[in-house]
């Protein structure tokens, strides 16, 4: 049997791959949602030492509260994060004596790290209390999980900016993903209707880390340990 056209319901509605492209270039007035935001106190973040455009993006547009993020920002002047750089990997990212300002939670578990951003130039970086390596997982997983390593200090972002634009598109983008992976079919169709399903599903996701990788170039899409990269190829998105 061949794959199935839309049906009469989805006849005259946008294309979610179109509307994808949309929420990732529309303005960001547009789809910041004031009730589903949380910004820094203004007197705070005017003496945060980061960029001035970073400071505007926060005061202006803040970040959203329903996501997995969980932004939840510091009330001092001064930066509050001590990086733990614990090897070369954490190295190349930050020196032992940088401070970070506290923006929050990149997830929500227990071994969440935390968003951090630069004192003096505003990366956002996540920062853990020490890298999770197989020492973490249960001692029956050790075996399978012996050259685990998920460093203490990460990248995330090149700025608090670039940051906050994306915290919002990617709010909006994944209802979109999330309407994608609910149209899969039922386990008894062919296999090529799940083909099709999956590529279609990958294709969405490409969409997104397309336009991140513009408004971030720092971001590899191609980097499936880059943070951004797997929260948006996560299937459980």
């Amino acid at each position: 049997m061949g794959l199935t056209g839309p049906g009469p319901a989805d006849r005259g509605r946008t294309p979610l791959e179109e509307r994808l492209r949309e929420v990732m270039a529309a303005p960001l007035a547009r789809i910041v949602a004031p009730d589903r935001r949380v910004r820094p106190p203004g007197t705070v973040v005017d003496r945060w030492k980061v960029p001035e455009e970073d400071r505007s993006a926060l005061a202006e547009w803040g970040l959203p509260t329903d996501l997995v993020m969980r932004p939840e920002f510091q009330h001092a002047t001064e930066p509050l994060l001590v990086p733990n750089v614990a090897g070369e990997h954490e190295r190349r990212l930050i020196a032992g004596d940088q401070r970070l300002y506290h923006l929050g939670w990149w997830g929500a578990h227990d071994r969440t790290p935390k968003m951090g951003a630069v004192a003096g130039d505003g990366r956002v970086l996540a920062v853990r209390d020490a890298p999770v390596t197989a020492a973490d997982v249960h001692p029956d997983l050790r075996r399978v999980y012996a050259d685990l390593y998920q460093p203490a200090v990460a990248f995330l972002n090149s700025s608090i900016a670039r940051l906050v634009e994306l915290a919002w598109r990617w709010r909006s983008a994944v209802a979109i993903l999330r309407e994608l992976h609910l149209q899969e079919p039922h386990y008894s169709r062919p296999e090529e209707e799940h083909d099709a399903h999956l590529t279609r599903v990958e294709a969405g996701e490409r969409i997104v880390l397309a336009r991140a990788a513009e408004i971030d170039p720092a971001i590899d899409p191609d980097d499936p340990r880059a943070l951004w990269v797997a929260l948006i190829t996560d299937p459980g998105c």
